[in-house]
């Protein structure tokens, strides 16, 4: 007796919605603690905390950023929680395949929370700052290589709008190129409202 064509798309849909309903109640489970830094982001003169936590329900391995501020009590607030700024470590679902580019690294210097990543042929720091209660990011250094000859040092200043790129021969301080542009933005990003894929735009 053959299955109506009707009857296999009725299952189907009974077996999505379920596996949907089952997918939409899982909670993301930061329980991995990655990287922890101190330092004052907020110029109190007392330490704040960032947190790297990675999610150990989800087989992507999704990375959370935990921006922790210290209160009058002396007591740690958490003031923002920024899931999509790092890349999963299989941001393909693959467990065994992993990103192309290491976890970042965060560093808190006067007042400034820098973030160091991996970038095609080279390296960038991304300069946040607290203020008008967000994390503001201000600044975009980027050093690349083009495999070849040739390297070029990228300055982006967010709040002038003002972007310089130098290039210059491998091991060598003479400028070949420098370009100027201006690429003003309405309003400075936000810490977590940035995906990983954001920074290719800048």
């Amino acid at each position: 007796m053959k299955t109506s064509p009707f009857l296999i798309l009725l299952f189907l849909l009974i077996f999505t919605t379920q596996i949907n309903a089952q997918s939409s109640t899982v909670k993301a489970s930061f329980t991995v603690q990655l990287r922890e830094e101190e330092g004052d982001l907020n110029n109190d003169r007392i330490e704040d905390k960032i947190i790297l936590s990675m999610d150990t329900v989800d087989q992507r391995r999704p990375i959370q950023l935990g921006i922790f501020l210290s209160r009058p009590d002396g007591k740690l607030k958490l003031v923002v929680s920024a899931t999509q700024i790092i890349e999963a470590m299989y941001s393909n679902g693959g467990k065994n395949q992993t990103s192309e580019y290491q976890i970042p690294t965060f560093i808190i210097e006067d007042g400034i929370l820098n973030m160091i990543s991996e970038i095609k042929g080279g390296m960038a720091s991304y300069s946040f700052k607290y203020q008008k209660e967000n994390f503001e990011l201000i600044h975009i250094s980027k050093g690349t290589w083009d495999g070849k000859n040739t390297t070029t040092e990228s300055e982006y200043n967010l709040h002038t709008g003002l972007k310089i790129d130098v290039e210059k021969n491998l091991g060598s301080e003479k400028i070949l190129n420098k370009r100027e542009k201006k690429m003003q933005l309405k309003s400075l990003p936000k810490i977590q409202d940035l995906k990983h894929t954001d920074f290719q735009n800048y």
